[in-house]
């Protein structure tokens, strides 16, 4: 709920958009700039993959309450009516006449845990006599319990608790699916917005290349400069109006990914908004490695998935056992026409269930579960060294990409100096104006680098994140 109200109240300050059509207002730059928080909510709130997710976690829940109802307290009734002719009878007189009964029923059960059930029930019945009619009725009362059926607290309760391990394990499952879609998000975000970044840059050096080849082209015919000087800003020129073009290119594809990730048409056309960097993660490894064991569903999952098999083996078991169940009951019968017939009665009862003669299926089913455990043991502990594995990856390729990032900006600083000296040094006629044209292709490349080595951060800080389940 809270996205979704940062997302309305971010729509109506800054655009209008809809899950089909996206952004549509407009900026003074002529596209709509979006958010990162309003790209994840619209995809959490839109996106088809949010939608399944929402949809897998509603099934598994309604699982899990039709499965626990069995373990529950339930109320049921039941009203009934028959007439029944019995067969042609004959008076004293030897007159036939035919007998019909009426019998009305009703009762209420009861049912709860250990497979309990108690009953009140009622009939009265109505016998239609040439002269009167018999009347009576029966009241009874009667209970019964599996007082042990090889589980502690009943089979139906493990049953239920099978149940609720699926749940969660569902519910693990699509908190992941969320987080990756959140992730997707984030990657997609982040590169375009790279992406946008490379071209403001390309199109400076579009426009300095330009430039450039007039300057040059003057000093050419002023016969300054030679042809090969000519010819580098000519081929300089070209070189910048392609890396443009293909910046261009590219960052139409990334807008169109993200622009299905959340929904929007992909001619949808829009920027996304400039972002802080991101919090560095941890960098120490086996805090990384703690972090990731307590976080990733993945690994939940497995342990969920652990503890249900422990209960379904134990239930397995239980099924080798004897069931003891007890059972009692009252009745009375009131006959209206004869006080006399007047009965109540009572009864109690053990019953004891066990297989005496066992085919071999019963051990088989334990045995099936064992092995079930074992291979889910171990899959935890392959899973436990995958996730250490990936997270110590993710973390030597960050600080990697830490490293470049303060050399790009080192080289930068480096490139912006010598473009400096080789301008003045040209202006006192130490080098040539070509010296000058080979300076300035060094200094863009590395502004062109420097941005790149910072995108390339930020998507290294997103990729730990994910490694550490965050």
């Amino acid at each position: 709920m809270a996205i979704l109200a940062l997302v309305s109240a971010s729509s109506a300050s800054s655009f209008a958009e809809s899950p089909a059509a996206g952004p549509t207002a407009s900026t003074t730059a002529g596209a709509a700039v979006v958010t990162l928080s309003q790209c994840v909510a619209q995809a959490l709130a839109g996106g088809p993959d949010a939608r399944i997710s929402r949809a897998n976690i509603g099934l598994a829940r309604a699982q899990y309450d039709d499965s626990a109802s069995v373990n529950g307290f339930g109320l049921s009734g039941n009203l009934g009516y028959d007439r029944t002719p019995f067969t042609t009878r004959y008076s004293d007189s030897g007159v036939p006449f035919q007998v019909i009964q009426n019998s009305f029923q009703g009762g209420v059960t009861l049912s709860a845990p250990f497979s309990t059930s108690v009953s009140l029930g009622g009939t009265h019945t109505i016998t239609e006599l040439p002269t009167a009619a018999d009347q009576s009725t029966n009241f009874s009362l009667t209970a019964s319990a599996a007082v042990w059926d090889g589980y502690p607290g009943g089979q139906s309760l493990a049953t239920a608790r099978i149940a609720a391990f699926t749940r969660q394990g569902t519910e693990s499952t699509e908190s992941s699916s969320q987080k990756t879609v959140v992730y997707n998000v984030k990657q997609a975000y982040y590169t375009l917005l790279g992406q946008q970044q490379q071209i403001n840059i390309l199109e400076r050096t579009l426009a300095q290349r330009e430039a450039e080849l007039q300057k040059t082209q003057s000093l050419y015919d002023a016969r300054n400069v030679s042809q090969i000087d000519l010819k580098q800003a000519q081929v300089n020129r070209l070189q910048a109006a392609l890396d443009l073009s293909k910046a261009r290119g590219l960052l139409e594809v990334d807008r169109e990914l993200l622009s299905n990730l959340v929904g929007w048409t992909a001619d949808t056309v829009y920027e996304v908004g400039d972002v802080p960097d991101m919090p560095l993660p941890t960098l120490d490894t086996a805090t990384a490695i703690q972090t990731a064991i307590a976080n990733r569903d993945d690994f939940r999952q497995i342990q969920l998935s652990l503890q249900s098999s422990d209960v379904s083996l134990a239930l397995k078991k239980a099924l080798t056992n004897p069931t003891v169940s007890v059972n009692t009951g009252v009745s009375y019968l009131k006959d209206w026409t004869n006080s006399s017939n007047n009965n109540p009665s009572w009864r109690a009862g053990v019953t004891v269930k066990a297989p005496v003669i066992d085919p071999g299926s019963l051990g088989a089913q334990v045995r099936e579960v064992a092995l079930q455990q074992e291979k889910l043991r171990i899959q935890k502990d392959q899973l436990a060294s995958t996730i250490a594995t990936n997270v110590k990856s993710a973390v030597f390729s960050l600080r990697d990409l830490l490293a470049r990032v303060d050399l790009a900006r080192q080289s930068l600083d480096l490139a912006q100096v010598q473009y400096d000296l080789a301008a003045a040094q040209y202006a006192n006629g130490v080098i040539s104006h070509l010296d000058v044209l080979t300076a300035s292709v060094t200094l863009t490349t590395a502004q062109v680098n420097s941005t790149a080595a910072q995108s390339s951060a930020q998507l290294g800080v997103l990729a730990l994140q994910n490694a550490m389940g965050q």
